[in-house]
């Protein structure tokens, strides 16, 4: 069965999105204020309907409540974007996916009930750079979805502390499944990531996580270049 996902906005980003998602296979409700992007979506095949993206009642009609997934593609508008956020968590959706402009709005998205939000450029950039650091030989494998196994070489941070104490999982949401700790005559130990293991400079982490911790979590702990 396919996903059925409503899209509010039909600008760039929202008509990109929509398009690329049919042709995944997902059914597609697309809203707007514009008639005439209505009207050019409708006569290029989309489902597509002219309402106010903030109307509770339009929203409520529009069954937001059943769809897989609702994606606020309206960035460019912030208040319009964290309003139109807001009533579809007042309305129970399953999944709402919002794009931000900046920082700041992406953070208030995310206190009003975003289940995920997303900056485009920013994330553009970022797949980019690992793109380009995989043609160099990499250090991260993906795993599924936005999931990465990792090797961080730990930094001062760490040192001396078992992971107990540090508390990443809490802290990071990532998962350490093993650490390599150099060892005389060249050679490297494995150990097993039990919560009293007392860490050490140099070791060397395989982290779990989604891309956005995994980063984080190097920026703060790894082994400065």
């Amino acid at each position: 069965m396919s996903q059925r996902i409503v899209i509010l906005g039909a600008g760039r980003f929202g008509t990109h999105l929509a398009s690329r998602l049919s042709e995944y296979g997902c059914e597609i409700l697309i809203a707007d204020q514009d008639p005439e992007r209505v009207k050019d979506l409708a006569e290029d095949g989309f489902h597509a309907v002219q309402m106010d993206v903030e109307d509770e009642d339009a929203l409520k009609e529009l069954g937001v409540a059943d769809a897989d997934a609702v994606v606020v593609c309206i960035g460019e508008n912030m208040q319009d974007s964290i309003l139109a956020t807001l009533t579809l968590k007042q309305l129970h959706a399953k999944k709402i996916i919002a794009r931000a402009q900046d920082g700041k709005h992406a953070d208030v998205l995310d206190r009003v009930g975003a289940d995920l939000v997303v900056l485009p450029s920013r994330d553009m950039a970022y797949r980019l750079a690992e793109r380009l650091r995989d043609q160099a030989g990499s250090d991260r494998q993906q795993l599924s979805g936005d999931y990465q196994l990792a090797q961080v070489r730990l930094g001062p941070p760490a040192h001396g502390k078992t992971l107990q104490e540090l508390g990443w999982r809490e802290q990071y949401r990532v998962n350490i499944v093993l650490v390599s700790r150099p060892a005389p005559g060249g050679t490297v130990r494995d150990l097993e990531a039990e919560p009293g293991l007392k860490l050490a400079l140099h070791d060397l982490c395989m982290v779990v996580g989604q891309r956005e911790n995994i980063n984080r979590f190097e920026r703060e702990n790894g082994l400065p270049e």
